[in-house]
């Protein structure tokens, strides 16, 4: 088991009034577990950034892993001091 830090921006930071959440997972976790985590912890998410009562994200709402966007792959597996933040990845110009 480790405890893994979320970053928050955008909607999600204001609903929850954080920048970022510290989460624990098992052994193996993946993005999934993460999402779970996120719900179990800040209820508030769902609905929102989590679609309700599934552990996914909402369209649009995307997890970036160490610098790294994962826009479907739910099942990637989480380590140790990954760095994971809690995003809408829009483009302006």
């Amino acid at each position: 088991m480790f405890r893994c830090v979320v970053q928050m921006f955008g909607l999600p930071s204001e609903i929850t009034e954080l920048r970022e959440v510290e989460v624990e997972l098992d052994d193996g976790a993946t993005l999934r577990d993460v999402v779970a985590a996120l719900k179990d912890k800040i209820p508030a998410l769902e609905g929102t950034a989590i679609r309700v009562g599934e552990d996914q994200l909402v369209e649009h709402y995307k997890f970036n892993v160490n610098g790294r966007f994962y826009y479907d792959d739910m099942d990637l597996k989480i380590q140790s001091g990954d760095r994971i933040a809690l995003l809408v990845p829009i483009s302006g110009g």
